[in-house]
């Protein structure tokens, strides 16, 4: 005989059908399920704290706020969480796992502190703390590169410390460019000005053709920063596929074309953090194909260089969000979840998030 609740139907509710509702009311309150983790990081009690809080203390206050977005934007989380684990399921513990997730969390918070550390914290702190805390090996790839004459692309990623890549450079004497795009005017505003007063020339990829303004930085013999998973803003290779931690991938032609264009040298460039406030940019030349006995596409090169270091140190990538929305489908199949089909990004630039 059916029971009553059978009768009527009544779904089955869990503790977090519960906490879903007062949790939607709070995020509309505070109107977080409105903004991206980094424009609710920007607001502006935040940036006024940030100009006298000490670095130990405004990383504490970034990661608790970054727990409170990630409690009410859930889904979010849940994203974050299961593009991780399709990736090294298998290949770490369950429990070293759940360590490796807990820690990738930490490190986009890490990201974001180290963002709003260098657009709104003391000026003249952070030109010190850039100068002593980023640490350069293999500079000498680098220097040797420069010296051709052509400028040179710098190819790193969303990994580590790479918001202080651009003024750890400037404030080494390297001329530097970078192309960025900021969410919040605020910031583009204050990086600006500080980026004037260390010679450090910001390419706003909302205003003009970032192209030309790429090619001029490299003519100008500037080092031009890049970052090679940008995902959405790949110019697909329809003539050849790549593959990410395992993932299947189109191949970008943007940084080859960037290349055949100025003739410039490629370096990649890994920021490492290392803890106690000190960090090691590794630097290495990449071989242009036709150059040498190496004809891997540069795109490809330099995706395994971010590779080997998101495999070593998964928690210091912080593009899970974007790289999931990617390969959801292919790891959504495993599941008999949704409908499996692979999304490939069509922007015609590589353009970092400076959001």
């Amino acid at each position: 005989m059916a029971s009553i609740t059978q009768l009527v139907r009544t779904p089955k509710l869990s503790l977090s059908h519960f906490l879903w509702v007062p949790r939607l009311k709070l995020g509309k309150l505070l109107g977080l399920p409105k903004q991206s983790l980094s424009r609710f990081l920007q607001l502006k009690l935040n940036v006024f704290l940030f100009r006298f809080l000490p670095f130990s203390i405004s990383r504490w206050y970034i990661a608790t706020l970054g727990k409170l977005y990630y409690l009410l934007n859930w889904q979010e989380k849940k994203l974050i969480r299961s593009t991780i684990s399709h990736v090294f399921k298998g290949r770490l513990p369950a429990r070293a796992l759940k360590v490796k997730i807990r820690e990738a969390f930490q490190g986009i918070f890490d990201h974001y502190h180290e963002k709003l550390f260098v657009g709104y914290s003391n000026f003249n702190n952070l030109l010190e703390f850039l100068r002593k805390r980023i640490h350069f090996q293999g500079s000498e790839a680098l220097q040797e590169a420069l010296a051709r004459g052509k400028g040179v692309i710098l190819v790193t990623g969303h990994y580590g410390a790479v918001e202080l890549l651009p003024g750890a450079l400037a404030v080494n004497d390297y001329p530097t460019a970078m192309i960025c795009r900021f969410q919040t005017t605020r910031l583009r505003v204050t990086m600006s000005q500080r980026a004037q007063r260390v010679g450090l020339d910001l390419i706003d990829a909302d205003e003009g053709n970032i192209i030309l303004a790429a090619m001029k930085a490299l003519k100008q013999g500037r080092i031009l920063i890049t970052e090679c998973d940008e995902f959405d803003e790949w110019r697909p290779d329809p003539n050849r596929d790549s593959s990410f931690l395992n993932c299947k991938l189109t191949s970008d032609r943007t940084l080859e074309l960037l290349q055949k264009r100025s003739g410039a040298p490629v370096v990649s460039a890994v920021v490492q953090r290392e803890g106690q406030r000190t960090y090691t940019c590794n630097l290495a030349p990449v071989p242009v194909p036709g150059s040498s006995p190496v004809n891997i596409p540069l795109s490809e090169q330099c995706l395994k260089v971010l590779e080997t270091s998101v495999a070593a140190h998964p928690e210091q990538w912080y593009q899970w969000k974007k790289f999931g929305k990617m390969v959801q489908p292919q790891f959504e199949v495993r599941h008999d979840h949704q409908e499996s089909g692979y999304l490939a990004p069509e922007v015609s630039v590589s353009v970092p998030d400076q959001a």
